[in-house]
């Protein structure tokens, strides 16, 4: 039985096999690291990828036929970070993967996830604070019929900070009753906070379901006066609204324990980071 929590320093020279006993894997690296992942037909598993430290990540999961996968990376790095991710989904296949880029270091995170069999799911989420450059690309391709990808990226933009998010569905040819959504939202806090975000959807088919929705804007100032009429000092408002944008990432995980953990990790972090950043 493979132990629930593993720590990676190096390259591995063959994939990690995902099984349900592992939980939880911390990469902590001075050195670039790759990291594939594969899942056998029908596998059933969560994993929390916790990225202590690293200066670039390659990163690749196979995700075999019939699985149900579910992959939460966790950068915890202070430090800048490149990675460069790349997901296949096999036929009736469902890949969740979701991103928490909180801490402060420069991100830059390039995702190209391939639905490339019939049947197979995608859903991809992103949840950031940037008082740095965080720049994320993630882009979702259906290859085959009857595939579906959902995409949901939250950013959190303030004082310093510039917030890139570049998110594309892309439906090829052939693939006939391919399902493509995005929805991105960020929020900044004055005028000055920097963000921009591009959906895409490429479209080269007939008889296809795609949409997107964007919203991206400053603080309600009715909603920030209402909090502070509740007894709150406008620095523990920002906190509250921060907190509560961010915190639907921990749901990805389905261990009740984990999600609490993740929950108390993005309040720590949420306090931490406003605190510092003075908004």
């Amino acid at each position: 039985m493979a132990e629930a929590v593993q720590v990676l320093q190096c390259s591995p020279s063959l994939p990690l096999v995902l099984n349900p006993q592992q939980t939880e894997l911390v990469i902590d690296s001075e050195q670039p690291l790759e990291l594939t992942l594969h899942s056998e037909p029908r596998t059933r598993c969560s994993l929390l990828i916790r990225i202590v430290r690293a200066p670039s990540l390659s990163l690749r999961s196979d995700i075999g036929a019939g699985s149900q996968v579910t992959l939460l990376y966790w950068n915890q790095s202070e430090e800048d970070i490149t990675i460069r991710e790349h997901n296949e989904v096999g036929g009736d296949a469902l890949l969740k993967v979701a991103y928490g880029h909180l801490s402060a270091g420069q991100v830059r995170h390039h995702s190209t996830t391939l639905l490339t069999q019939p049947g197979a799911q995608a859903s991809l989420h992103s949840a950031v604070i940037a008082r740095t450059v965080k720049e994320l690309i993630v882009d979702c391709v259906h290859q085959a019929p009857q595939t579906e990808g959902n995409m949901e990226n939250y950013g959190i933009i303030l004082k310093g900070g510039s917030y890139r998010m570049e998110a594309t569905g892309q439906i090829l040819r052939g693939a006939r009753g391919a399902k493509s959504h995005q929805a991105s939202r960020a929020l900044t806090f004055d005028e000055k906070q920097t963000a921009t975000i591009l959906p895409k959807l490429l479209i080269d088919e007939n008889e296809v379901e795609a949409s997107h929705a964007t919203s991206l804007g400053q603080m309600d100032e009715d909603q920030m006066m209402y909090l502070q009429s509740r007894g709150l000092s406008r620095d523990q408002a920002v906190m509250l609204v921060t907190a509560g944008y961010l915190m639907p990432i921990a749901q990805i995980i389905d261990d009740e324990a984990l999600q609490q953990s993740l929950r108390q990790e993005i309040e720590t972090k949420v306090n931490e980071v406003c605190s510092m950043s003075g908004k």
